[in-house]
């Protein structure tokens, strides 16, 4: 079990001498498996027995999701259960590091509203719309002002709302980077504005997580990624 090695008998026909003892050879077994729903293994978070995919609702809505996963089959995982044929998924979720520490801060990052908001709520369904912008823009290295237009699915603003803006970097171990986390909350600036200041520690792309509720309830919940200028950390 520690070398993950099993010794293994195998009888073949060898008419022509062709193999010889001492001979080192590479074994392909191949067997029907029937129809099975599978996901590139790219798109699988691993973390011990956990194994995590995110869920891509579109206009940029991603949800974290536990899977259980058969074998591997090639460059692909048979999906046992937590997915549905038809559900799209991100196939770089390796982007972010396979610890238990990375998985939880990119699980933090985009972890849909607090408890109460549902899961209608965590992908947006129509409750409300967040749109955000930055001074400068694109936003860079070091301070940035940030802005979140709320508003109905009519397009009507959206006042007196608590909205944050979280952006997650997942670490790069061979750049000596540790993963990074801002949060920001931005204030109500009136007419469905809300806007506040934050600092990004490097340059690259940015996972960010847009969160709005009001009166308790969740309101909305957007996922996006963001390239901010300036040199890497």
């Amino acid at each position: 079990m520690t070398t993950r090695t099993a010794r293994v008998r195998i009888i073949l026909d060898n008419p022509d001498g062709t193999l010889s003892p001492g001979m080192f050879v590479r074994v392909a077994l191949k067997m029907p498996m029937g129809a099975q729903l599978v996901i590139p293994a790219s798109g699988v978070l691993q973390s011990g027995n956990r194994q995590i995919i995110f869920v891509d609702h579109g206009n940029g809505y991603l949800e974290p999701r536990e899977i259980q996963l058969g074998a591997r089959v090639g460059d692909d995982f048979i999906v046992l259960k937590g997915l549905k044929e038809g559900e799209e998924i991100i196939t770089s979720a390796n982007f972010l590091i396979d610890s238990e520490s990375q998985l939880q801060a990119a699980l933090g990052s985009f972890t849909p509203p607090p408890s109460g908001a549902g899961a209608a709520s965590a992908i947006n369904a129509g409750k409300a719309n967040l749109d955000l912008t930055s001074q400068p823009s694109p936003p860079r290295k070091g301070s940035n002002v940030f802005r979140v237009k709320l508003t109905e699915a009519n397009g009507a603003a959206i006042s007196g709302a608590s909205v944050s803006v979280t952006f997650f970097m997942a670490a790069m171990p061979a750049m000596g980077m540790a993963a990074m986390r801002t949060a920001v909350s931005l204030s109500d600036k009136g007419n469905g504005l809300y806007e506040g200041s934050g600092q990004l520690g490097s340059g690259g792309t940015w996972q960010v997580t847009m969160v709005a509720q009001k009166n308790g309830q969740a309101l909305a919940s957007k996922q996006i990624s963001v390239n901010a200028t300036g040199g890497m950390q």
